[in-house]
């Protein structure tokens, strides 16, 4: 296709809050509209089990046209060579029933190249964590449990009926954060600024110690190794809230570019 429109794929789990926030990233922040979205519609652990059915081997355009007859209907004047670029935007969700950090490892692993198989960006614990905000100081070392009734220490913790009893995430975001941004459609290119820059701060200093702008482009698997260590794989798992949006900007900019813009 010569279509510029189509020269990126972009994959996200669900539809209303994925493509609202991207389209005012688009709006905003990367200063024009470009590429197909599509709606997987499902949680990364189950498009961990359809790649896992082929083996592997299926291309991620064709995997999408054998999911549903929408996508089918979405693609079908499309195939991979049709993409310079792939991204897949989807949760953490370390509560899923299917959730499992060996097989993310996986999908990280597979999808480490937005020219290859795709490159996979993971918002912890959920899409809500890019609004999950009130100020850098208190956003630095905000984390939030992330495994709930499968955490693996669950019988042996004292806490465990009260851990239950929180809300869910998705509905504790917006008491625990700057009211203002409980509106998407709100956020100005100041807004995308200040949260690109809080976010990209936090995977520094996740990764690196340093709560500052990364002085290169970082790995997503490089990320879920630090969220493993330092939080996941601990007598009560949680994760750093991080978005995966900011992430994508990083890598899709670059540093230099991205610090320019920024200022």
């Amino acid at each position: 296709m010569s279509d510029d429109k189509a020269r990126h794929l972009f994959i996200f789990e669900g539809g209303r809050a994925e493509n609202k926030i991207f389209k005012k990233l688009e709006q905003n922040f990367l200063g024009r509209k470009f590429g197909i979205k599509c709606v997987y519609d499902a949680e990364v652990y189950q498009l961990y089990q359809q790649l896992k059915a082929d083996d592997f081997a299926l291309d991620i355009v064709n995997l999408l046209k054998e999911r549903n007859s929408i996508l089918a209907e979405e693609l079908k004047d499309y195939n991979r060579d049709s993409f310079a670029s792939v991204y897949l935007f989807f949760d953490y969700d370390g509560h899923s029933t299917l959730a499992d950090d060996r097989k993310l490892i996986e999908m990280l692993d597979f999808f480490d190249n937005d020219t290859d198989n795709g490159l996979l960006f993971i918002s912890y614990p959920m899409v809500e964590a890019l609004r999950h905000y009130r100020d850098m100081e208190s956003f630095k070392d905000l984390t939030v449990k992330c495994k709930r009734d499968k955490c693996p220490y669950a019988d042996d913790c004292d806490s465990k009926d009260s851990c239950l009893e929180e809300p869910h995430y998705k509905n504790f975001v917006p008491t625990d954060s700057r009211p203002s941004l409980s509106n998407i459609n709100g956020y100005t290119f100041e807004v995308w600024k200040e949260l690109v820059t809080a976010h990209l701060c936090k995977m520094n200093y996740l990764v690196n110690d340093s709560f500052s702008m990364p002085e290169t482009v970082v790995g997503q698997r490089q990320v879920f190794d630090s969220q493993l260590e330092k939080h996941i794989l601990h007598r009560c798992p949680e994760v750093a809230v991080l978005s995966a949006f900011p992430l994508f900007v990083l890598d899709y900019f670059g540093v230099e570019r991205l610090i320019s813009m920024l200022r």
